[in-house]
């Protein structure tokens, strides 16, 4: 995937740091801007400071944002303002919307979200109802009453202990069986509650003030609050050294446990899981996978009346979570704390968003496909489409030729890797069918109540497709969305109208920017299917070894040259890539930039009758070979700034390398670029040992 950490951003910390760099139309309108380039420095040293030095000098991280680039945020700025108005015009519109229709419903969730005042005036009471579920725990109807409380928490978007959910079946592609995850934790990763750096360690006391102020404002003394926040904090730090790392979660071996119904019952036994089920609403479940055994074993000490945590403390436990959960929909002074806290320890952000676009965001996340529906209606040109598509299948049409050429893989893998090439699933722009909202009940006059009738609708949503047959037409991400994706269990690529958009993509721009921009992007996920983790699961989505031994291992020995590389880059001071946890990301980069630039040559001696280049209608193009312009038109994409707070977290927990190693990890291996640079050989830009996997 092009981008997860966005989402991951918004759901855990309630930061929106999605806003735009804007430039004229007149620098902007090819995906070149030569105005950015720092000419003082040699392409061949450091391409990524050449092609954006002049934009990473004058562009300035709004106060309200932990980063800001040229591309991702310039397209999210635009599509908020545009999803902003859809929805006023819903208010204004009012009374011409159909009664109880999904846009009527949009609007009275943003409504209901925008109406502050109310907020202020009757959020804790609601919240205090809540509250007193959890309080009305007992210790001698503990069994039956956690597993009941639990699913009602866990259907609001509570994180709470574990996650459960449905996934299709890694070794059945056509079943869509349930799944439980570790979960329950408050810091963005496991290793903050392990480690004991000074940095760590600092995060670590920070959480405690902050949880202790939280349980403060809900009633608590001092005293009590403090004690609190440290039972607060074992409880995770317990959970936390049970769980596995990111690193060994990208391996889908490591998380594929089918331990089913019965087994669960029997390895986690003081949990009652029957009637957790039956209060899910999936009371017939029987596939069930469990990710992390060892996780899952500690839940059950934690549930047992041996080794267990007290009742007090249970509560105190799922109270927090459940006041996280509520942050946006709770008294400004509760946000403000919010976002002081993660703020000063994760993302650098200045300043808390405008109410306006924390709503939109809320409404794009629970109302996604009703809201994208609209935007598509006035945003999205169709004419872009055949040309986009036209791109997807040149790429797969250079992949395989590259399949074919492969000298460290033999034919009965090549084979298997044609077949699967040949069974991708291309969607772009928009689903053919749209996701309707019908039994979604919206409360126009409590955004606590509907940020929680939201999220049990989405829940039990995805828990009814447990036992059903897959749907191969559903979209993971809405219109709007600037992203990309990959996904191994169906073996499909999707391209969402809002990545659609320049600098990745104008139809008026030549070839070779497309190819760098747009092309770049459906290279990458495309090498997705056959990085470390997609080259584990077949043509039909299913997870199995299908390369044989020795194929297998001449591609680890690649993919360990992608570890060494980029594990050698220092991000911050003191602070290096991790080579292993960027690993998939890395392989998709490389092989997107060779693939689109492939697939772009390949197109031209399709082209018997190329179109000249008008030299007034792209900046620069007297100085720059149309080979230049396809690499420039990449780097310009992912010209990038982030708040130090905000980059150092990325470092530890994003599987994407920051953009500056995106780009020149990327040239640097790649041969062609050094021809259209004329980079002489053993410069930073043109080693002499190169990594390469496809």
């Amino acid at each position: 995937m092009l981008q997860r950490t966005a989402v991951w951003i918004l759901m855990v910390f309630g930061v929106h740091y999605f806003r735009g760099y804007f430039v004229t139309a007149g620098q902007l309108n090819l995906g070149i801007d030569h105005t950015l380039i720092d000419d003082a420095v040699q392409p061949c040293q450091d391409f990524y400071q050449f092609a954006c030095g002049k934009w990473l000098e004058t562009a300035k991280i709004p106060e309200d944002l932990p980063m800001w680039d040229r591309s991702f945020m310039a397209i999210r700025e635009k599509n908020k303002e545009i999803l902003r108005a859809i929805l006023e015009k819903n208010s204004s519109q009012f009374k011409k919307i159909p009664v109880h229709s999904d846009s009527q419903k949009m609007s009275d969730f943003y409504g209901a979200c925008m109406d502050e005042a109310n907020v202020e005036k009757n959020s804790r009471a609601e919240l205090n109802l809540e509250f007193k579920k959890i309080d009305a725990l007992m210790a001698n109807s503990l069994r039956k009453q956690l597993p009941v409380l639990l699913s009602q928490l866990h259907s609001k978007g509570v994180n709470a202990f574990f996650d459960f959910s449905e996934q299709q079946d890694f070794k059945d592609a056509t079943q869509v069986i349930g799944v439980i995850d570790q979960a329950g934790l408050s810091l963005p990763d496991r290793d903050y509650y392990l480690n004991d750096d000074p940095r760590t360690l600092e995060v670590r006391k920070n959480f405690e003030k902050y949880s202790r102020t939280l349980f403060q404002w809900m009633g608590s003394s001092k005293k009590i609050a403090q004690q609190q926040a440290k039972k607060l904090m074992e409880i995770e730090t317990r959970l936390a050294q049970s769980s596995m790392s990111k690193v060994d979660r990208r391996n889908p071996v490591n998380v594929y446990h089918r331990w089913d119904r019965e087994g669960l019952k029997e390895k986690v036994p003081s949990f009652d899981w029957d009637q957790y089920w039956i209060e899910s609403g999936v009371s017939k479940i029987q596939a069930i996978n469990v990710t992390s055994p060892v996780f899952f074993m500690t839940l059950n000490e934690l549930f047992s009346s041996e080794k267990g945590i007290s009742l007090d403390d249970l509560k105190t436990y799922l109270q927090f979570h459940l006041l996280r959960a509520s942050i946006p929909a709770l008294p400004r002074k509760f946000v403000d704390e919010h976002f002081r806290f993660f703020s000063k320890n994760f993302s650098g952000q200045k300043k808390l968003e405008d109410r306006w676009k924390r709503c939109v965001q809320s409404v794009d996340v629970f109302m996604g496909f009703a809201l994208g529906r609209s935007f598509v209606e006035v945003s999205y040109g169709e004419e872009g489409k055949s040309l986009t598509q036209g791109m997807i299948q040149q790429i797969e049409l250079t992949f395989e030729k590259r399949v074919k050429a492969l000298s460290w893989m033999d034919e009965p893998t090549k084979e298997r890797a044609l077949e699967k090439l040949h069974k991708i699933m291309n969607k772009v722009g928009y689903p053919q069918v749209w996701r309707r909202y019908d039994a979604l009940e919206v409360d126009k006059k409590s955004y606590l109540k509907s940020l929680f009738a939201a999220a049990q609708f989405n829940t039990q949503y995805h828990l009814s497709k447990i036992g059903q047959p897959v749907d191969r037409n559903e979209w993971e991400m809405s219109p709007p969305t600037v992203n990309a994706y990959y996904n191994p269990s169906l073996n499909e690529m999707v391209f969402p109208a809002g990545i659609l958009q320049e600098p990745f993509f104008n139809q008026k721009a030549s070839m070779a920017v497309n190819y760098g921009g747009i092309g770049m992007v459906m290279g990458h996920e495309l090498t997705h299917g056959f990085d470390d983790e997609g080259r584990k699961y077949n043509a039909s989505g299913n997870l199995m070894e299908w390369w044989t031994p020795g194929v297998s291992q001449a591609f680890e020995k690649k993919a360990q040259c992608v570890v060494k590389e980029y594990g050698s880059f220092e991000s911050l001071p003191g602070l290096f890539l991790n080579g292993q946890l960027t690993l998939g990301e890395n392989i998709a980069d490389l092989g997107g930039l060779g693939l689109a630039y492939q697939a772009w040559m390949d197109s031209r001696l399709k082209d018997a009758s190329p179109k000249p280049l008008e030299k007034d209608q792209i900046p620069g193009s007297r100085r720059w070979s149309e080979e230049q312009q396809f690499f420039l038109a990449f780097a310009q994409s992912w010209c990038s700034k982030k708040q130090e707070p905000f980059a150092r977290m990325l470092v530890k927990t994003d599987p994407h390398s920051p953009p500056k190693w995106r780009v020149n990890g990327s040239v640097s291996q790649f041969p062609k670029f050094a021809e259209a640079f004329q980079c002489q050989l053993g410069s930073s830009m043109a080693p002499v040992e190169r990594c390469e996997v496809w």
